[in-house]
C-alpha cells in the first residue's frame, strides 16, 4: 500500500507510455473482467438522474459486459461511479468501450479513474487521467508492473465529452488483474421474497452452492449457482401461448440479506445481447415456501 499511495504521479507518468501495449494484449483468453456485475463487482455509488432500474441507460450497463448496452446521463455536474470488487484486487489495466451510441455527441472523451483500499468515500488515490477516442471498443491501458493500484473500491469520473453535449454516455468499463483475497460470500437465499414491477413472490432453497426455487410471474422456475457473492439462474417462466421463455440472469444481494438484486436476459439469439431485465426483491421471510 505504501508504494501506491507514493506512486500516484509515476504511475500517471507512465501510464500513456504503456497504452499501446495493453490494447495489444486486451483479448487475453480466459481474463476475467474483475469490473463485471457477473464477477461480483457492486456499484455503490452512481449519479441519481438515471434510475438504476432504467435499462436503456441504467449505471449498471458499465459493467454487464455488453456494448450494445450503454449508461447515458446528464454531464454535468461530472457524473461519478464508484464500484465496489468483490476481494482486494491488484489492477494491471483498465479498458473502456465507447460505441455504439444512438447520437455521436454524447460520446465520453476523457475520464479518471481513482482506487482505494480504505473505503467506498475515502482514500482514493489517481490511477488514470485519460482521452478516449470516439465510438471506438476496447481502449485499453495497461499499468507500470513495478506501481500496480491495489484496493477494492474504483471511482471512475466522466470529466467531459466530445461535443459539449448536455448528455454524456459511455458502454463499458472494464478491470482486469488478480484478486489477493477470496473471502467474498454471498449470505444464504433461502427465503420467501416480494419482487417489484410485477415480479410478485419468490421462493428460493441454497444446498450447498446449488439454488432452486420458483416466482409467480408467468409460473417461473429458476436452477443456479452460487459464485462468491453472486447468485448466477437460469430462470424459464411459461409464454401466454404455453411456450418456454429462458432468461440468464445474475444476482447481488445486499449486505444485511434482505434486498435481492439482479440482470438478465432472454437467451433467445434473434432478441440480441445485452441484458435488458432488471430484477429487485425484498426478503419476507427466512423460509422458502411453494408457488401456487
Amino acid at each position: 500500500m505504501t508504494n501506491f499511495r507514493n506512486a500516484s504521479t509515476l504511475l500517471l507518468g507512465t501510464f500513456a507510455l504503456l497504452a499501446a501495449a495493453g490494447a495489444a494484449s486486451a483479448q487475453a483468453k480466459g481474463e476475467p473482467d474483475l469490473f463485471a456485475f457477473s464477477e461480483g463487482a457492486r456499484l455503490v455509488e452512481y449519479p441519481d438522474d438515471v434510475m438504476i432500474s432504467q435499462m436503456d441507460s441504467s449505471p449498471l450497463n458499465l459493467i454487464d459486459g455488453f456494448v450494445a448496452t450503454d449508461w447515458t446521463g446528464q454531464a454535468s455536474p461530472a457524473p461519478a461511479f464508484v464500484l465496489e470488487l468483490p476481494e482486494r484486487t491488484e489492477l494491471s489495466r483498465i479498458s473502456f468501450d465507447t460505441s455504439p451510441l444512438n447520437r455521436d455527441a454524447k460520446a465520453v472523451k476523457s475520464v479518471t479513474v481513482e482506487v482505494s483500499d480504505t473505503s467506498s468515500t475515502s482514500g482514493f488515490e489517481t490511477v488514470a487521467a485519460v482521452t478516449l477516442k470516439r465510438l471506438k471498443n476496447n481502449q485499453s491501458f495497461s499499468f507500470d508492473p513495478e506501481f500496480l493500484p491495489v484496493g477494492r473500491w474504483v471511482r471512475l469520473t466522466v470529466v467531459d465529452n466530445y461535443a459539449g453535449d448536455e448528455y454524456s454516455a459511455l458502454t463499458g468499463f472494464h478491470g482486469y488483474g488478480k484478486q489477493l483475497t477470496s473471502v467474498a460470500k454471498m449470505p444464504n437465499v433461502t427465503g420467501t421474497y416480494e419482487g417489484h414491477s410485477g415480479w410478485g413472490e419468490i421462493h428460493l432453497t441454497q444446498q450447498g452452492n446449488e439454488v432452486t426455487g420458483c416466482y409467480a410471474y408467468l409460473n417461473g422456475r429458476v436452477t443456479g449457482v452460487i459464485k462468491g457473492r453472486t447468485m448466477i439462474l437460469t430462470m424459464i417462466e411459461t409464454g401466454l401461448d404455453g411456450s418456454p421463455i429462458k432468461h440468464r440472469a445474475y444476482f447481488g444481494m445486499s449486505a444485511n440479506g434482505k434486498e435481492l438484486i439482479g440482470i438478465g436476459r432472454n437467451t433467445d439469439p434473434a432478441l440480441g445481447e445485452g441484458y435488458f431485465d432488471f430484477y429487485a426483491a425484498d426478503r419476507t421471510g427466512n423460509r422458502a415456501g411453494s408457488c401456487g
